[in-house]
């Protein structure tokens, strides 16, 4: 086109919910590649996919089986001999559903429209009989970054030993200066909060069954039923605010990301994607 090369792919597949932005998959044959552009929502623009060089334009990035585990609820996957995976089309389940934290629900649905009466749950994983280790485990497979595989993606099940499938590429030691992108298991682990409390978990904070994002208040409040009140914090509120509406934005704030950096439309320089530490503390 006008003497510029160009090269064509359709999207395949949609990642991502669209809040902070999505990117975009194609197929070749029963591979997946991801595409070099992708959609970022603050903006309302387009820019490069996480990862990708900021000035050059390749199609041949191929998306394994460990990356549609935490963006897909399932999907059938043959690793071959030259690396490459391969994947069964009509085996994907596109989204995140209940079994990812529920595990497989066949026989739950089986039990229950055979006995419609019966209210107890039935051949289902339930969050409530878990560990505290369980629990957290459940939500590290795909919020503790980028991991070693030790068995083959979508074999772990909620309940079973995370480091049994996969253990951690980073040290758990110096895990508070972690970057603020994908890995809010590791912050949190890190924080005074996590390690002078018995209970806390991501269920101590989030509702994964309600909408309640940018809900501070929620939020704060749940921070306060560990904290009691708000007596405790020195800051000044301005005239008409209320402290204990917002514990979080002092003491979770938005930080910017330095590995996901994106190169907006014509745009000269990159922009860091802003992200809430999960690293409870005192901020400047």
């Amino acid at each position: 086109m006008n003497g510029i090369p160009t090269e064509q792919r359709a999207f395949g597949v949609v990642i991502g919910s669209g809040r902070k932005g999505q990117t975009y998959l194609y197929w070749d044959k029963n591979h997946l590649y991801q595409l070099p552009v992708s959609y970022y929502a603050p903006a309302n623009d387009w820019c490069n996919s996480p990862g990708y060089p900021l000035n050059y334009i390749r199609f041949d990035r191929p998306v394994p089986a460990a990356c549609l585990e935490c963006h897909a609820t399932y999907a059938e996957a043959q690793v071959k001999k030259d690396g490459s995976t391969s994947f069964n089309k009509k085996s994907i389940i596109y989204g995140i559903d209940c079994e990812r934290c529920h595990g497989p629900a066949a026989a739950h649905v089986a039990f229950h429209t055979q006995h419609p009466d019966e209210k107890t749950p039935n051949s289902i994983i339930s969050t409530k009989q878990m560990s505290r280790q369980q629990r957290l485990d459940a939500c590290a497979l795909c919020h503790s970054g980028l991991r070693k595989q030790l068995q083959p993606a979508f074999s772990f099940v909620a309940g079973q030993k995370l480091d049994d499938f996969s253990v951690p590429n980073y040290d758990v030691d110096t895990a508070g200066g972690l970057d603020v992108h994908g890995n809010q298991y590791g912050l949190l682990t890190a924080s005074k909060c996590f390690k002078m409390s018995a209970q806390l978990d991501c269920s101590s904070c989030h509702n994964v069954h309600i909408n309640e994002r940018h809900n501070m208040a929620t939020f704060s409040q749940r921070c306060l039923n560990c904290h009691g009140t708000h007596d405790s914090c020195t800051v000044k509120a301005p005239a008409g605010v209320m402290l204990k509406d917002n514990c979080i934005d002092c003491h979770m704030p938005q930080l910017p990301s330095k590995k996901i950096t994106l190169k907006l439309t014509n745009a000269t320089t990159t922009t860091p994607d802003l992200v809430r530490t999960h690293r409870i503390g005192i901020y400047p």
